[in-house]
C-alpha cells in the first residue's frame, strides 16, 4: 500500500494512502515505555475516531495494538483498587469503540500476530477481521480468575453463537485461524502481511458507506442451559470469574448494547477485586511465568543435552522419553528386557498418533520423534550420554543397582537424576562417586499431560547440576520448582497427609462418600479415597515403608490400609478397594466398612472442606521452616499443578492469606485432639499474633530471614 501522510504517536504510527485507506501500527519502539494497556487503548480508539471523521478516510486497517502483549494483569489489578476512575475510563473506551463499530465506514482488523487476551478483544470491534495462517486465537483469561472483558465477552457472543462462544470464553481454548475462520470468528485468512494488507483494502474498498456489521446470533435458552449447566456443576460456585462470565452473557440477551457492556464493566471490576483472582493470577501467571522464563542466576550454563537415557520404561520411564524425544532429544530407552522396553516406545507411539489426530503435529514429525526413541536391554548400547534419568519402582536398593551399573556411561559434563517420588536424594547419591553430579527429577504422571517437575537437590548437588536440571526441565517445555531434600520432599510429603487426612476421618466415623463429596465441593478434582484407589493402597503402604518413621496418627491409618490390602481391597486394579467397581463396565459405587464406627452427628461439610485444605496448608508451612521450601510460590506451584490443590486458593500458602492467618490457626487448634498431624508449630502461632501474610498482592511478603524460625 502506498503510504502518505504518516502521523507519529505516542504508542501508534498512522498512514494513509492515495485511496483513503488508513493503516494503524503499533510502534515497536513503545515497548519499551511504561504506559498500561489501557492508555495504549485509549490512544488506539482516539485515532481510529479521528480518522474515521475525515471525508477523505475511506476506512480504517490496524494490526494487532499491543506488541507481544497478552494483557498487563499487575496494571489492570492496581487501576481495579481506584473502583470508580477504572469504571469510567472502561466506560468510556467501550463507548467510543462501540459507536465506531456502529458507523458506516468499513474498519478491519489485521491479526498479524498471535491474538491473545486484550488483543483479541480489540479486533472483535472490526466489522472484518483477517488474520495469518500460522496465528493462534483465544482467551486464557479463565485460566488466571479472569474473563474476557473490553467489551469482549458481548461482543463474541454477538458474532458466534452460544456454542462456539463458550468454550473460547470459559474453558480458554486456544485455536487456529483456520478454526477461527471455520467458526465465523475471523473472515479471511493470509498467508503473509503484504497480501493480507491487500485483502484489507480491497474489502474496505468494497463495503464503503455500508453497514458491515453482521446479524447477532439468536438468543436460544435451551441451548444456554444445556451447555452452562456442566460448567456450573464443574465450577460449584468456587471461581467467581465463571460465575461472573455466565451472568455477563445471560443478561445481556436482554439488554441493549450499552447496558449490556456496563454489565460486563461491573462484573469485570468485581472480578479483579476478589482476592481470589488475584491469588490465581500470582501463582498461575506470574509464578509460573517466572519459573519457565529461567530469568534466575541458575540458567548461564553451557550444557546441552543432546543425548540421555532413561532406566524404565515403566509409565514414568516411558512418558519422560516421549517428552524428551518431542524435544529433539536422542533417547536410549533400557528395561530388564528388551520387549519390555520396546513397549515402553509403544506408548509414544500411541500418543503421538492421538496428536497427529488432533492436529498437534504432522505425521513428518512424529516419525522424527520415534526415530529418536531407541529401546534397549543393554547398557552398553548407551555410549555416552549427558543424562540419566532413573525411573524404576520405588525402591532403595534397586535403584542404587541401576545406578551403579549406569553412571560409568555419563561424559565428563553429565549428570544423573533420579525420579523418585520420595526416597531421600542425598542417599540414593552414596552410589555415585561425584554426588555433587546427582540430583532428584519428580515428573508426574502422565507426564505428556502434567507440567510440573519437581527438582529435588540432595545435601550434596552443585549449583552447576542444578543449573543443568533446571535447563533441562525448561527445555522439555516443564515447569520446575526447586526443593531440598527430606523424607517425600514436599509434594508427595503434603499429598500424604492429604490421603491420611481422609482415611483419619474415616476411622472416625465420616462416611466414604461425604468425605469425597466434600474433597469435591472444596475444589479438588477427585476425592482422596478415589485417589487412593487409583494409585493403589498397596503403593501407599510402600511409599511408608521406605520413609524413617511413622507418628501415632499416621500408624493408625498404614495398619487399617494394611487390612484392607490383605483383604483383598487394594483399589481399582482389584476391583475393590474404597470403592466397587464393575468389572464389565468400568463403573464404581463407594463402599461403606460396617467395621467402622457411626457418628450419630456427623460434623458440619466445612469442617470436612477445612480439614482436607489446612493440613496440607499446614504441613507446607512445616517445609518452609524446615527448608524444604525456599519460597511460598514454589509451594502455591508445586501444590497446585502437581497435586490438584484447588487453584481458586492460589496454593497452600494462598489459601492461609485467604482464609486470615489468625482464623487458619484457630482452625487447626480445634483439629489438635485429631491427630498429630495437626500439631502447630511455635513461629505459626508467632507469625498468627503479628497478623502476618505470606503476600502483599502479587509480591511475596516472607523474607529469607524467616527461614529456620
Amino acid at each position: 500500500m502506498d503510504k502518505i501522510n504518516p502521523i507519529y504517536f505516542t504508542y501508534f504510527l498512522s498512514e494513509r494512502d492515495e485511496q483513503g485507506v488508513v493503516l494503524i501500527s503499533p510502534l515497536i519502539s513503545t515497548e519499551t515505555i511504561h504506559g498500561n494497556d489501557l492508555e495504549r487503548l485509549e490512544e488506539f480508539v482516539t485515532i481510529i475516531r479521528d480518522q474515521i471523521n475525515l471525508n477523505e478516510v475511506k476506512g480504517i486497517i490496524f494490526k494487532n495494538p499491543l506488541i507481544g502483549q497478552a494483557i498487563n494483569y499487575d496494571s489492570l489489578l492496581k487501576q481495579a483498587l481506584d473502583e470508580n476512575s477504572f469504571k469510567l475510563r472502561l466506560k468510556s473506551l467501550l463507548s467510543n469503540f462501540n459507536d465506531l463499530n456502529q458507523q458506516k465506514k468499513p474498519i478491519v482488523g489485521l491479526m498479524d500476530s498471535d491474538c491473545i487476551s486484550l488483543q483479541l478483544s480489540t479486533q472483535l470491534w472490526a466489522h472484518c477481521r483477517i488474520a495469518l495462517e500460522q496465528i493462534k486465537i483465544g482467551f486464557p483469561e479463565v485460566n488466571y480468575g479472569l474473563f474476557p472483558g473490553f467489551g469482549a465477552t458481548i461482543q463474541i457472543t454477538e458474532i458466534l453463537d452460544a456454542q462456539d462462544a463458550l468454550p473460547l470464553v470459559l474453558q480458554a481454548k486456544i485455536i487456529t485461524a483456520q478454526k477461527a475462520k471455520e467458526i465465523g470468528l475471523i473472515d479471511l485468512i493470509s498467508s503473509n502481511i503484504d497480501h493480507a494488507i491487500f485483502l484489507a483494502k480491497t474489502w474496505i474498498l468494497e463495503h464503503v458507506h455500508e453497514q458491515a456489521r453482521k446479524p447477532t446470533p439468536l438468543w436460544d435458552e435451551a441451548q444456554w442451559d444445556n451447555l452452562t449447566v456442566p460448567i456450573k456443576k464443574r465450577n460449584l460456585g468456587i471461581k467467581p470469574n465463571i460465575d461472573n462470565c455466565m451472568a455477563v452473557i445471560y443478561q445481556k440477551h436482554n439488554l441493549s448494547k450499552q447496558e449490556a457492556l456496563r454489565i460486563e464493566i461491573a462484573y469485570f471490576i468485581q472480578t479483579l477485586r476478589d482476592p481470589i483472582t488475584c491469588s490465581i493470577i500470582r501463582t498461575q501467571y506470574f509464578g509460573i511465568n517466572e519459573a519457565t522464563k529461567a530469568t534466575d542466576p541458575l540458567v548461564h550454563t553451557p550444557f546441552e543435552l543432546q543425548r540421555m537415557a532413561i532406566l524404565g520404561a515403566g509409565m514414568m520411564g516411558s512418558g519422560i522419553a516421549f517428552e524428551a524425544a518431542r524435544s529433539g532429544i536422542d533417547v536410549i530407552l533400557k528395561d530388564v528386557t528388551l520387549q519390555q522396553a520396546e513397549q515402553g516406545k509403544k506408548y509414544a507411539e500411541k500418543v503421538s498418533a492421538k496428536w497427529v489426530e488432533l492436529g498437534k503435529m504432522n505425521e513428518e514429525k512424529r516419525q522424527a520423534l520415534l526415530s529418536r526413541i531407541s529401546p534397549t536391554d543393554q547398557t552398553k548400547d548407551f555410549g555416552e550420554v549427558d543424562l540419566i534419568i532413573e525411573a524404576v519402582f520405588e525402591d532403595k536398593n534397586l535403584k542404587a543397582a541401576v545406578s551403579t551399573e549406569t553412571l560409568p556411561f555419563l561424559n565428563n559434563n553429565g549428570f544423573f537424576a533420579s525420579n523418585t517420588t520420595s526416597l531421600p536424594i542425598s542417599e540414593l547419591a552414596l552410589v555415585s562417586p561425584k554426588p555433587e553430579n546427582f540430583i532428584g527429577m519428580h515428573f508426574f504422571s502422565p507426564v505428556d499431560r502434567m507440567a510440573l517437575v519437581e527438582i529435588i537437590r540432595g545435601k550434596q548437588t552443585s549449583e552447576q547440576t542444578l543449573s543443568k536440571a533446571l535447563k533441562v526441565v525448561r527445555q522439555l517445555g516443564k515447569i520446575p520448582i526447586v526443593v531440598h531434600d527430606g523424607p517425600a520432599f514436599f509434594t508427595s510429603r503434603i499429598f500424604f497427609n492429604y490421603l491420611l487426612e481422609a482415611v483419619t476421618m474415616l476411622l472416625e466415623g465420616i462416611p466414604a462418600s461425604l468425605i469425597d463429596e466434600q474433597a469435591r465441593n472444596a475444589g479438588f478434582a477427585v476425592g482422596p479415597l478415589a485417589v487412593l484407589d487409583e494409585i493403589s493402597l498397596s503403593l501407599m503402604l510402600h511409599v511408608y515403608d521406605q520413609l524413617p518413621h511413622l507418628h501415632p496418627s499416621q500408624r493408625r491409618c498404614y495398619d487399617y490400609l494394611k487390612k484392607l490390602v490383605d483383604s483383598g481391597r487394594n483399589g481399582r486394579k482389584s476391583n475393590r478397594g474404597f470403592y466397587d467397581y464393575e468389572i464389565a463396565s468400568g463403573k464404581k459405587a463407594i463402599w461403606q466398612d460396617s467395621n467402622l464406627p457411626t457418628l450419630t452427628t456427623l460434623p458440619e461439610t466445612i469442617n470436612i472442606q477445612d480439614r482436607l485444605l489446612h493440613v496440607m496448608a499446614l504441613d507446607s508451612y512445616r517445609c518452609l521452616i524446615e527448608g524444604i521450601l525456599d519460597r511460598p510460590i514454589d509451594g502455591d506451584i508445586g501444590a497446585t499443578l502437581g497435586i490438584g490443590y484447588p487453584i481458586h486458593t492460589g496454593g497452600v500458602f494462598g489459601h492461609i492469606d485467604q482464609v486470615g492467618l489468625q482464623k487458619f490457626v484457630k482452625d487447626c487448634q480445634r483439629f489438635e485432639r485429631l491427630g498429630e498431624q495437626w500439631m502447630i508449630p511455635t513461629s505459626l502461632h508467632q507469625l498468627a499474633a503479628e497478623n502476618f501474610t505470606f503476600y502483599l498482592g502479587l509480591q511475596s511478603n516472607w523474607p529469607i530471614q524467616k527461614q529456620n524460625l
